[in-house]
């Protein structure tokens, strides 16, 4: 089975080297230095990440130095050594360089990077996806379509034509409905909206 969180990573690795650091992405207030510091925090310094900082709030705001302080060194790396570092991911050592773990925690994430660099260019156009990998990208959905920020939303049916269908909270008295290629209910789930190529009724 192809690693395709392997080939999404090289694939934005090649990208970023191709934009350089000042290029726009989907990501608000991103340029592509702020999302490849934000890749490389997750995959080498995951302790520094803001979402592990949960509790009193002196805790909080020591994660948050810890963040800042971490993003304050990568920045200043050159910009093909940071790039290098995206391509590379994770320690040898380190669970997330497993590939089990890579293909379950990294499809999805580094598939919506890639397309958060590829659509704020103009004249961006869809990819063709290999049927493969709109498979695994349908696995991805699933548990994002279960999401508070998804069920907060009211029932909603989430439907992959030659997929499935999920059904997120009760859906007997009517619901919306959210249709696409799994490729790009991806990119909804993830709150790319606005550049998600999908159906959306009640």
């Amino acid at each position: 089975m192809t690693n395709f969180a392997r080939a999404e990573r090289l694939s934005v690795a090649a990208l970023l080297r191709e934009v350089g650091p000042d290029a726009p992405t989907l990501c608000e207030g991103w340029t592509t230095l702020d999302l490849a510091v934000h890749l490389v925090i997750r995959d080498r310094y995951p302790a520094a990440l803001p979402a592990n900082a949960s509790g009193k709030a002196g805790k909080v705001e020591f994660f948050a130095k810890r963040t800042a302080a971490r993003e304050a060194e990568l920045k200043d790396l050159p910009w093909d050594k940071l790039v290098g570092m995206v391509a590379a991911g994770p320690g040898v050592l380190s669970p997330m360089g497993w590939t089990p773990v890579d293909v379950l925690t990294n499809t999805g994430e580094f598939y919506v990077h890639h397309e958060d660099i590829r659509r704020a260019r103009k004249g961006w156009e869809p990819r063709n996806i290999l049927p493969e990998f709109e498979a695994q990208l349908w696995n991805v959905c699933k548990p994002l379509a279960h999401s508070p920020s998804v069920r907060k939303d009211g029932p909603l049916i989430v439907r992959a034509p030659g997929h499935g269908e999920l059904h997120v909270g009760n859906t007997d008295d009517g619901a919306a409905v959210l249709e696409g290629k799994p490729s790009e209910l991806v990119l909804f789930l993830f709150g790319r909206r606005d550049h998600a190529q999908v159906s959306l009724r009640s």
